[in-house]
């Protein structure tokens, strides 16, 4: 135990000095930040609009679209699974155009990736759930979803101020099954022309007109209804760098597991518990806390064994991730985020 210990130290060590070079730049300096005025690099980027390649089995999402660090993350996993022989057909990726602010804050990082997310599609919900549904139909061996972005704890509470879902309709006006289709933890996926994550009282306007759930908000329910198809003997692996990102595992103050969790082979990795936040997602930073961790954990990983998602040894990995994650935490005077991690996949069944 004390070998292996070392080892995991020692590696989770590499990962936090190429962190800390990330973090190196204050916000504001020249090496993070363009002038207000700078051209738009997206300007001239189009949204993917070809249908899904039938091979997709990556999904790779950067959903937040005020800062660079999250499409820095799937650019590198986009490199990383190609190293290991994945095909372009067989690797689909997401993002959300820059707003202006972003531009402005994160100008450098964010024109250098501009041209490498050509391909993309919109990081909205509607067409992620869309094409994971369609994925999941095609009955892959396996399917990765690894997902960048902000999250929120159950969106009604949080628009309301409130910790008890019971208090609800004193705060909110309500229709008959909105707290169990709209009060659940929430990752952004700010790609398209829909309300935003923080935009409850729209979000539910939009319902009420006829938009489905799914088309509106990714939430521990819907991510499990878009994966529910596979068969029994497929892997899915679901990676979550987000605030709050634990409440698609568990929310254990609310009503029990994730449904994510049952489904027949999963495997999730959460940036944070139910009830906290993440770091590193501000301008100034090239990656985030957990994020930037994982990548440079999975990258020591398939230099050392390449293979595919199904068999990499996801609880390892989460347990040198989180050490990374406590270790600057703790550096950086921060509140421990608690990375989280959920499988039922035996370890035999998954090599």
């Amino acid at each position: 135990m004390r070998t292996a210990r070392r080892w995991i130290t020692a590696a989770a060590l590499a990962s936090l000095t190429s962190l800390a070079a990330c973090r190196s730049a204050a916000p504001g300096s020249a090496s993070t930040r363009a002038p207000a005025s700078a051209s738009d690099p997206f300007a001239e980027i189009d949204y993917a609009t070809a249908p899904l390649p039938r091979e997709a089995k990556v999904f790779l999402v950067a959903g937040g679209d005020d800062v660079g660090n999250f499409a820095a993350e799937v650019v590198e996993q986009r490199a990383l699974w190609k190293q290991v022989g994945l095909r372009d057909e067989e690797i689909a990726c997401y993002f959300a155009k820059p707003t202006r602010r972003a531009i402005a804050d994160d100008g450098a990082q964010l024109a250098a990736l501009a041209p490498l997310l050509r391909g993309c599609y919109p990081a909205d919900p509607a067409t992620l759930h869309a094409h994971l549904r369609q994925a999941a139909r095609a009955a892959p061996p396996f399917l990765y979803l690894f997902v960048s972005s902000h999250g929120l704890p159950p969106l009604l509470r949080w628009k309301a101020g409130v910790d008890d879902a019971n208090e609800l309709p004193k705060h909110l006006e309500l229709r008959r099954g909105e707290v169990g289709r709209f009060d659940r933890h929430v990752i952004a996926l700010e790609g398209g022309n829909g309300p935003g994550l923080g935009q409850v009282q729209a979000i539910l306007r939009a319902h009420r007109a006829g938009a489905t759930v799914e088309s509106l908000v990714l939430t521990p329910d819907t991510l499990a209804d878009a994966l529910a198809e596979p068969p029994p003997t497929s892997d899915a692996i679901v990676v979550l760098q987000a605030c709050f990102a634990g409440g698609f595992i568990g929310r254990p103050d609310d009503d029990g597991p994730s449904p994510l969790t049952k489904l027949a082979r999963v495997t999730v990795l959460a940036a944070t518990s139910p009830t906290r936040p993440s770091f590193g997602c501000s301008p100034g930073s090239s990656r985030t806390y957990w994020g930037g961790a994982f990548n440079r954990v999975l990258a020591q990983d398939l230099e050392h064994a390449p293979r595919r998602p199904p068999a990499l040894p996801w609880a390892e990995i989460h347990a040198r991730v989180r050490f990374v994650v406590e270790t600057m935490e703790l550096i950086e005077g921060e509140d421990p985020s608690q990375p989280t991690f959920f499988t039922n996949v035996t370890a035999t069944a998954s090599e």
